[in-house]
Parts: C-alpha cells; structure tokens; sequence
C-alpha cells in the first residue's frame, strides 16, 4: 500500500461522517473534517490554529490526553466537548499520536456523538428515582389519612378525609402509569437517530389525543405549516405532555389553550398558550426539573422533566413566557433540517 495515493487518505478524512481532527505537536488544529465542523459548531476558518483546548470541557481528561500524547500512547475514553455556542456535548473519543519516520508529527483524534444517549439516560435515571420519591412521600400521606379515618369513624369528616385518601391513590396510579410510559418510550429510542419529521402531522396527532383525554378544554388552533423539523419518535410525547400540562393545571373551569406554529431564520417555534395560573419567573427552571434532584418534587412533576430533555436532545429549547392576558405561553424551538445542511 505505499504507492497508494495520498489524497485518498485526504479524501477519506474528510469525507467521513464521524468527527475527526488532525493537531500539531503543540495541539494546535491543524486539520478537521466537515462532520468535526458540524459537531463542534465552527467554521473551518475560525478554528484552525486554534489549540485543542478550546474546545475541551473537562480540563482533566484534556491533560490526560496531552499526557498520553507526549509519552507516545493512544487514548480512549468519555470526552466532553464545548460548541461554539457554549453547549456541552458527549462523545466516545480516541486520540492517537501520528508517527513519520520515528517521529511524533502530529496526533490523529476522532469522536462518536453520545449526547443524545447521555440525555436519555439521565433521564431515565431521573425518572426511576423521582416516581419512587413521589410514592414514598404520597404513601405516607395515605397513611396519615387513613389512621385518622380509622381512630374516629363516626366523625363526619371521616368521609372527606377518605375522599382525600382516594384522590391520592389516584395520583398515584397516575404517575405511576405515566412515568413507566414515558421511560418505555426513552428506553424504545435510545438508539434511534434525529431525522426530519413532519410537525404538523405530529401537532395534529397529538392535538386531537389530548382532545379527547379532556373533553371540557378547550383547544384553538388553525392549520399549521406543512413543516420538518429535526427530532425523532418522541416528539410527539413531548409536546402532549406540554398539551396535558396547560390543562392539568389550569385553575380555570374552562381551561383554553391556544396552539401556533412560526418559522425563525431556520428554525421552528410551537406556541402553546393556556389561560392557566401563568408561571412565576423565578419557577421557570424549577418546573422543567432543571434544578438539583433533592428540589425536583416541588416542580410540577414528570411531564415537563420529560419534555425538557426530550427537546434538549434535539439541541432544540423549551421556555415559558406570560401569556397577554393571563396565563402561560410554553414555547418550543426546534431546528429546521435545512439549517444544519
């Protein structure tokens, strides 16, 4: 193979559709592909001469590597990096220094994308952990009704407290039933990739299931635009547990929501408003679970946990504004495939 061509190696370099990058011997870009710059968010001219360092987000294991690579060794391992935009990302990673004629010349990096896999399994996780909190605390309070049930039975109040303990019981059941769906569907596409999926099909669908759960909402919505947007088969769950989430905690005795679509300069933004409560600044991280664990039972619960980390692994957003009038108007960014062409 030593009269092979070298553009053929170029070419293979740079044609293939994992990320790589070619460093210096002061780690130092010297070379990355198309699939790299698209990773990484960069523009080819921003980033060469660039260190490597700049886009490691654990300093740690960046040392590790520069370690390895001086003393000659490969490395492989988890490998954090920072986009442009300051987003963190996860990857499988492998770094090899590139040896000419006994001499290290440069080193040799490439990376497989974990990131969705990484969301989805701490979400997993987090679901496990919060549905067995919920049940322990609602549990006991079960416990507690019913021991006074029991100590006065001839009390009239007795009635309403075991109404009390059969609303529980319910929520229960409720999240319980919920909570194993929403994993099945995480666990179901773990290894799907993001694709272009048609959002009016999936907005339709999904308007018309939430529909017929609540009969005594009410839903406005025109025709949306013939659209695709970068997700996959879960889309559709999280924008019913936005859906649920405006009627659910609607203190109204008829709760309205509102559902639009508009395109953004190459993305794609879902407005679903409700004439709800509204949501106070300072709980708008609370609510999609975005604080630490041990405050995660105070928010309003699994759904908008899910869809936060649903939408986030489409390198997509979800944020909620003030309604005009009152309520909330959740909103939902995501990426148009001719965007990240």
């Amino acid at each position: 193979m030593e009269d092979t061509d070298p553009e053929l190696y170029r070419e293979a370099f740079r044609s293939a559709d994992i990320p790589m990058l070619i460093a210096d011997t002061n780690f130092a870009f010297r070379d990355i592909n198309d699939a790299g710059l698209d990773f990484l968010g960069y523009e080819f001219d921003d980033i060469i001469g660039e260190s490597v360092g700049l886009i490691a987000a654990d300093e740690e294991v960046y040392y590790e590597i520069v370690e390895q690579m001086i003393s000659g060794e490969t490395w492989s391992g988890e490998f954090m990096a920072r986009r442009k935009d300051q987003q963190v990302v996860y990857g499988q990673g492998f770094a090899t220094p590139m040896v000419v004629s006994g001499d290290v010349e440069g080193i040799l990096a490439f990376f497989v994308d974990t990131t969705k896999q990484r969301h989805y399994e701490n979400a997993s996780e987090v679901l496990n952990r919060l549905l067995r909190h919920d049940l322990r605390n609602e549990l006991n309070v079960i416990y507690g009704y019913t021991q006074q049930v029991a100590s006065r039975l001839d009390d009239e109040k007795a009635l309403e407290e075991l109404e009390l303990v059969q609303e529980k019981v319910l929520d229960i059941v409720h999240k319980s039933e919920r909570a194993r769906d929403l994993r099945e569907h995480l666990e179901r596409s773990h290894d799907v990739s993001n694709h272009p999926v048609k959002l009016d099909v999936v907005l339709n669908n999904k308007i018309v299931d939430t529909m017929i759960e609540f009969p005594d909402a009410e839903f406005e919505f025109g025709p949306f635009p013939q659209v695709e947007v970068i997700a996959d088969d879960l889309l559709g769950e999280a924008i019913e547990c936005v859906l649920e989430n405006a009627v659910t905690h609607n203190d109204k005795e008829t709760p309205q929501v509102e559902i639009s679509v508009k395109r953004d300069g190459g993305h794609v933004i879902v407005r679903i408003a409700d004439n709800g409560p509204g949501v106070p600044e300072e709980q708008r991280d609370l609510i999609f679970g975005r604080e630490e664990y041990d405050q995660l039972h105070h928010g309003t619960g699994i759904s908008l946990f899910f869809a936060d980390n649903v939408i986030s692994s489409y390198n997509g957003t979800i944020w909620v504004e003030d309604n005009d009038d009152e309520g909330a108007v959740f909103c939902i960014r995501l990426q148009e495939p001719t965007a990240i062409d």
